[in-house]
């Protein structure tokens, strides 16, 4: 069986790619790049979509961040177990820096097929990390800091999964699970997409998926 690893940590860098350019004018939305990669780094599969599904969650938080006059500076905001948390408003507020094997915070991945809606919390079934049956290896969040074009603003949040279960895997749903804070540190998911006809990875290979949150003038 082969043993893939991901050794990723943390890294905020300036960005040097090619700025992807599927928004029109007046958009500001996250750009989904998906990139399937072999143990020698041969791209095997490549997407680029519009992120569709910022839920209600990014939203309240975004509000969250912008009043100090709610009460208590509190706000209601629904968590990834169900429960609706008093959310402060917080430094950490939407924090995503998530280590290597954490599945509760940055960019998650699942096998549920369920069309998104505005009030969805969770993934329908997330993916579990390790390398047994079903399930990948969460690498560390890495980040691109800001970058600009003529039209386009963008920064970039990324995260690496790799397949050492010994069998294929084929991801369905993506999302992007945000730190905030009650009287403890809770998880908020603010997106979440649901890929036609998934993205096989596998065995051995590796998933990468890049949200770019962009604002196109």
């Amino acid at each position: 069986m082969v043993k893939a690893e991901t050794k990723s940590k943390p890294e905020a860098k300036i960005i040097r790619e090619e700025i992807p350019h599927v928004l029109v004018p007046g958009e500001m939305r996250a750009v989904l790049e998906l990139i399937v990669k072999d143990k020698d780094g041969k791209v095997t599969e490549k997407r680029v979509m519009k992120s569709e599904s910022f839920v209600r969650q990014f939203m309240e938080l975004i509000f969250t961040t912008f009043t100090s006059n709610w009460t208590s500076n509190r706000y209601p905001i629904r968590d990834t177990g169900n429960v609706v948390r008093n959310t402060y408003k917080h430094a950490d507020l939407l924090q995503c820096d998530a280590g290597a094997g954490v599945v509760t915070n940055g960019v998650v991945v699942g096998t549920g097929t369920v069309a998104p809606t505005i009030d969805d919390y969770a993934l329908g079934a997330i993916i579990a990390h390790g390398t047994g049956a079903g399930q990948l290896q969460y690498s560390a969040m890495t980040f691109g800091a800001p970058a600009s074009d003529a039209t386009t603003s963008q920064f970039t949040l990324t995260r690496n999964f790799a397949n050492g279960s010994g069998a294929a895997i084929t991801v369905n749903e993506l999302g992007l699970y945000v730190q905030t804070y009650d009287d403890a540190n809770r998880y908020i998911m603010t997106i979440r997409d649901v890929i036609s006809g998934g993205i096989s990875v596998p065995n051995g290979q590796t998933l990468t998926v890049n949200y770019r949150i962009q604002a196109v003038i």
